[in-house]
């Protein structure tokens, strides 16, 4: 009894969960619509790509710049909807480098200092591991 009670109220909110999520209707369109205004702004593939990748490596970066890299986004698209392409390209191409390198900074840790303070740490451990042989080889011990 309890099983038909549970598979019929799971049954009765499957709709209310689909309606919430409004299933791709309005999202879709709204994609569609965003997606229209950029190509009326720039229509140049290369500045479309170059856009998406800068996009992505915005979230993952530092809040410098993610800043700077949105500027010069905005610069390079307004080129584009100028006409030139050249200052375009190469304003799009400074602001992905700018955000590669705040992301780089993000996930390295910030500086070679602390990556070259560790890598001795390591070579260190692997001797020490060396001397003792592997833990699967406990009879050289």
């Amino acid at each position: 009894m309890r099983i038909l009670a549970l598979a019929l109220l799971v049954a009765l909110s499957a709709p209310a969960v689909a309606q919430e999520q409004q299933a791709g209707n309005e999202a879709s369109t709204k994609a569609a619509e965003t997606f229209q205004k950029l190509i009326d702004q720039c229509d140049n593939v290369d500045a479309l790509t170059l856009r998406a990748r800068i996009r992505l490596l915005i979230s993952r970066t530092t809040p410098d710049a993610a800043k700077e890299a949105q500027t010069l986004l905005d610069q390079g698209f307004a080129a584009c909807g100028k006409g030139d392409m050249d200052t375009a390209i190469t304003t799009l191409n400074t602001a992905l480098e700018v955000a590669d390198a705040g992301t780089t900074e993000v996930f390295e840790g910030g500086n070679d200092a602390t990556s070259a303070a560790a890598a001795p740490q390591a070579t260190q451990t692997a001797a020490t591991d060396d001397d003792k042989g592997a833990w699967w080889q406990f009879w050289k011990n």
